[in-house]
């Protein structure tokens, strides 16, 4: 046995060296069998672990989210016309020629894949000009060459031209009648123009680029031969006439046919920026959309913003984890300094996983990473207070420790599944409903479950072996180095005490407690509902509209913002309800302003009026949802946390299946977990109406964190009733519950401690970004601690002995009958 777990420990000490190198370098693939790397097969991941290979292995480095580096994330919806259906393979069509304009933007480490059938999530890192991008990605990229005769039309008039395109209805010879025929003209006719060629006649097409003679910018094409030869025959018989130059029905210019054009000619862009230029000469590069598209999700964040983000969660993480590990040592000496080592290898494999699956860190995942160090901690404790009772139980403690985590197991082992269950919900909510943010804390948080399994059972295991080994039994008689002694206390507990820890005797003062905490939660709802029209403030993720915040170069006074958004009108839609408020960010005072939904060119024009009223200003983020996305991600959030709580139901009725009426404990548990999400949803109302917290993505995701963490705590609990029941056949049931959770209570208020530890540090020193988010974890851990201890259990106790019958007789107006207790 000692041999083996040498052996194990050496392993582990390689593994950790393995994990310090990828760690530490960035390596990048160079494809050097192929000239363009977006066709060449990229290598398996194990590939770039191999040092002789030197720098020909595929990128294994950190990556970025949108929210730390910068950069945009729009979500495109096909746009039809009423009645016409979308075609089987348009939008993958469109998702092939929209990732060929991304890269052709030159943006680095890019995003474009479809969500359902008739959306696509592009997501552009460090992307400098977001309104010049959206327009390269969306805009139809048609490019006609048609017949003007010999009147020119001017620049920028829309016309319709014998080519229908996409989203276009082509004419037809037949007329079809719209209203009565009178005899009489009632409008103008129609001009058609006739189309020659279009941009799938385009061969070769150049870069934009500016032409020093003519000071115009410019772009040059060269034809197929099919192209060629119908341009050369329009160009050589119209020679004088106008031929104008269109893209998506708009004309870009209208010049004199001079001569025969058979192979090659220039668009002239007149002097529109370099930067326009090169967008159009990506979209003729890379052909037209099949589907015209729309922007129905727009997020923007700057660089800065990111970089300050980054900044203050590596400090709010560092403070959590100092913090921890000192607990740790102060609490369980030893044994707490062989759990640092095992955490140490714990953040190794975790950073080493994200650089090499790859996770896209973002600020949330981040904050799960973190949150998970606490949760992995967990388990450490949940073995050491068992190590505690089997060294006081008199066995040796070789066998002590074998035992500890033999029967901590089950704990670990449902409290971790139970977590990956709120993150499979999360994880397919962020991926259906464009929430990276959410997809990404759920990635983090399940991968820090799983290693935390291994590290638990494994690292923590190895080394206290080999400590035993070492020090020999006579460490079991040295509680400086074991943290504590192994003499039972017996003194009497004062009347207070023993009044307070009837845990169960006293269920009924508990649960009015728990009330006392949901009442004003819920007073709070229905102000809210009175005011807001919904029982939480709830933010543009689920109402629809837009979100920026903006920096000014010198003092600004939310009322002149106000001021300029109610003179605004953009498509007929006022903006006088634009809500306009201060916030703080990089510790300066910035303006937050909430409006109707911007669309089209909306923002650019408001954001000039702004800089010509107010003066210069840095657009640190922006937020738009169309109505669409707003309901859907509303009925998607109440499906989650539906789906939470009959996945948990089932999950701890499988669990506890070999315990009779093991289905009291799932629905007990469910009750518990209401109880958590009544008293945060609560306060989040109350918020709401005094702080103005709004309801976002991230808002579902720190429920379901809360629910997650609320069945992990009564899991522990449940578990030491499961073990106790047959263990005590003799007592009462009421005497077996309450012994089981005063039994827990030690691990269960210390998992709780350093979970608080890490998450408060989040909330005092980590980005205002995520303050909301992290101020519900805080609250849903303490309500999830409060309620694994006295409701769980207690409600278990009141099922079994008829109280909750006798209550619902009593509601229905039936007289209630005693029940009888079974042992």
């Amino acid at each position: 046995m000692r041999q083996h777990n040498i052996t194990v420990v050496i392993g582990i000490l390689l593994l950790a060296a393995l994990l310090i190198w990828i760690n530490t370098v960035n390596l990048e693939y160079t494809y050097p069998d192929a000239a363009d790397s977006t066709t060449a097969e990229a290598a398996p991941w194990w590939v770039a672990l191999l040092p002789w290979q030197g720098t020909q292995q595929r990128s294994i480095k950190v990556h970025q989210g949108l929210d730390l580096q910068g950069g945009l994330q729009v979500v495109l919806e096909a746009d039809l016309p009423a009645g016409q259906q979308l075609e089987e393979g348009a939008m993958e069509a469109a998702r092939v020629i929209v990732d060929n304009r991304v890269n052709g933007l030159g943006v680095t480490e890019p995003l474009v894949q479809l969500q359902g059938s008739s959306r696509m999530i592009v997501e552009l890192p460090g992307i400098s000009d977001p309104e010049l991008a959206i327009s390269t990605l969306r805009e139809t990229g048609l490019l006609e060459f048609v017949d003007a005769g010999r009147v020119p039309v001017p620049e920028g008039t829309v016309i319709q031209t014998s080519f229908g395109g996409a989203g276009q209805t082509a004419p037809t010879e037949s007329i079809t009648s719209t209203g009565e025929i009178t005899g009489e003209v009632t409008a103008p006719p129609t001009t058609i123009y006739p189309t020659i060629i279009t941009g799938s006649d385009l061969d070769l097409v150049s870069n934009a680029g500016f032409n020093p003679d003519r000071r115009v910018v410019e772009i040059n094409f060269s034809l197929k031969s099919e192209g060629g030869r119908k341009f050369g025959e329009y160009t050589g018989a119209n020679i004088g006439n106008y031929l104008c130059i269109v893209l998506d029905k708009k004309v870009l210019s209208c010049p004199t046919v001079n001569a025969r054009i058979d192979t090659s000619g220039t668009i002239s862009l007149g002097r529109d920026s370099l930067e326009q230029g090169q967008a159009l000469a990506i979209q003729l590069k890379y052909g037209a959309l099949p589907v015209p598209l729309k922007v129905v999700e727009n997020r923007t964040i700057g660089p800065t913003l990111g970089q300050d983000s980054v900044q203050r969660s590596i400090q709010a993480g560092t403070i959590g984890l100092v913090i921890v590990t000192l607990f740790m040592l102060i609490y369980y000496r030893l044994p707490g300094f062989m759990a640092v080592l095992a955490l140490a290898v714990y953040g190794l494999m975790n950073f080493a996983l994200y650089k090499v699956v790859p996770v896209t860190l973002t600020l949330p995942a981040i904050t799960g990473f973190i949150l998970s160090v606490g949760i992995a901690v967990d388990g450490n404790i949940l073995v050491f207070e068992r190590l505690k009772e089997e060294l006081r139980a008199g066995r040796s403690l070789k066998m002590a420790m074998e035992l500890a985590f033999n029967r901590a197991w089950p704990s670990i082992r449902d409290s971790a599944l139970s977590t990956l269950i709120t993150c499979l919900i999360l994880f397919w909510f962020g991926s259906n409903f464009g929430a990276g943010v959410v997809k990404g804390f759920a990635i983090t948080l399940a991968l820090g479950e799983l290693i935390h399994l291994f590290t638990n059972i494994t690292v923590t295991r190895a080394f206290l072996r080999l400590l035993v080994g070492i020090g020999g039994e006579g460490l079991k008689n040295n509680s400086f180095l074991l943290g504590f002694s192994l003499e039972r206390k017996t003194q009497t507990a004062p009347g207070w005490a023993a009044w307070l820890f009837d845990i169960v005797g006293k269920r009924k003062w508990y649960y009015i407690l728990s009330l006392a905490f949901i009442v004003p939660g819920l007073i709070g709802m229905i102000f809210s509902q009175a005011q807001f029209g919904t029982p939480l403030k709830l933010g543009i993720d689920f109402t629809s509209g837009s979100l920026m915040e903006l920096q000014f170069d010198q003092p600004v006074q939310p009322a002149q913002v106000q001021q300029i958004f109610a003179n605004f009108s953009y498509n007929n839609l006022d903006f006088k309800d634009t809500a306009v408020t201060t916030a703080s960010q990089l510790d300066q005072e910035t303006i937050l302003i909430r409006s109707k939904f911007l669309e089209g060119e909306a923002k650019p024009l408001i954001q000039e009026r702004l800089q010509s009223e107010l003066g210069n200003f840095k657009e640190l983020r922006f937020d738009s949802v169309g109505p669409t996305i707003g309901r859907e991600v509303g009925q998607a959030a109440g499906y989650a946390i539906a789906a939470a709580a009959i996945a948990i139901l089932l999950f701890l009725v499988f669990a506890f299946r070999s315990v009779p009426n093991a289905l009291r404990y799932g629905v007990a548990a469910v009750i518990a977990m209401l109880h958590d999400i009544l008293v945060t949803a609560g306060l989040f109302a109350i918020a709401g109406l005094v702080l103005g917290w709004e309801v976002n993505a991230l808002f579902l995701t720190a429920i379901l964190t809360v629910i997650g963490y609320s069945v992990h705590d009564t899991i522990i609990v449940f578990d030491r009733l499961r073990e106790n029941l047959p263990r005590h056949r003799n007592e009462a049931y009421e005497v077996v519950c309450n012994r089981s959770i005063l039994e827990t209570l030690n691990r269960s208020l210390a998992t709780s401690i350093t979970t608080l530890f890490v998450v408060t540090a989040i909330l005092l020193f980590g980005g205002a970004t995520v303050r909301q988010f992290v101020a519900i974890i805080l609250v849903g851990v303490i309500s999830g601690t409060y309620s694994s201890i006295f409701n769980a259990v207690p409600i278990l106790v009141s099922w079994q002995t008829g109280e909750i019958g006798n209550f619902f007789r009593r509601l229905t107006g039936r007289t209630p009958t005693e029940a009888t207790a079974q042992s």
